[in-house]
């Protein structure tokens, strides 16, 4: 009976586990057999998840106008620097396709670079701040790294410029962890009490 005890204790905690365990990569496959990067959701940054798309337009037509500084997801200058990173980390990892092969990002088609912006702060002169992460075939300048770009700035004629869209995940409804828990427990007791009977 201890096994048993045992083994319903195991499946009680795998079902405890944290709600975003891997990025999943959004994908399109063209009709030449490509498959090019859309975005990738539950992309952890300092500790949340977020989804991000990466796509093709001006800053005015992707964000809200690009006339204020809340036109972005990200506020400060650590947020998108942190992003940039993530992005480094968690979507383009060292060696994989969306790595070596920058124009498999959507909106990039240069095969050497692909830059992708995060603006998070409208400035004067019709600029805005973006740190930008810089996927290298070669990886040797990858990383975060302070842009100033202008607001007309349209990355659908810029053939290795793309935006990051960032947006907080969407949550699935799933009993809760706690509710799972409980659940579990009552069962233990029930068996015990059946046993005792």
């Amino acid at each position: 009976m201890k096994v048993f005890k045992v083994i319903c204790a195991l499946f009680i905690f795998g079902f405890v586990s944290v709600s975003h365990a891997a990025v999943i990569f959004i994908t399109e496959e063209a009709t030449n057999g490509v498959t090019s990067l859309l975005g990738a959701d539950n992309v952890e940054v300092n500790g949340l998840f977020y989804n991000v798309r990466f796509l093709d337009g001006s800053c005015i037509s992707l964000f809200n106008g690009c006339n204020d500084s809340s036109d972005f997801f990200f506020g400060s200058e650590l947020d998108p620097s942190a992003a940039a990173r993530s992005l480094l980390d968690q979507v383009f990892i060292s060696g994989t396709r969306f790595d070596v092969k920058p124009e498999l990002t959507n909106g990039c088609s240069g095969t050497y670079t692909c830059v992708i912006n995060s603006p998070w702060e409208r400035t004067v002169l019709r600029r805005f701040n973006s740190i930008s992460f810089v996927n290298n075939v070669s990886r040797d300048n990858d990383g975060p790294k302070s842009l100033r770009v202008s607001i007309s700035s349209d990355s659908s004629i810029i053939p290795n410029l793309t935006f990051a869209v960032w947006s907080k995940p969407v949550e699935a409804s799933a009993p809760g962890t706690a509710m799972v828990l409980l659940m579990g427990i009552a069962g233990l007791i029930v068996s015990q009490r059946r046993k005792q009977a």
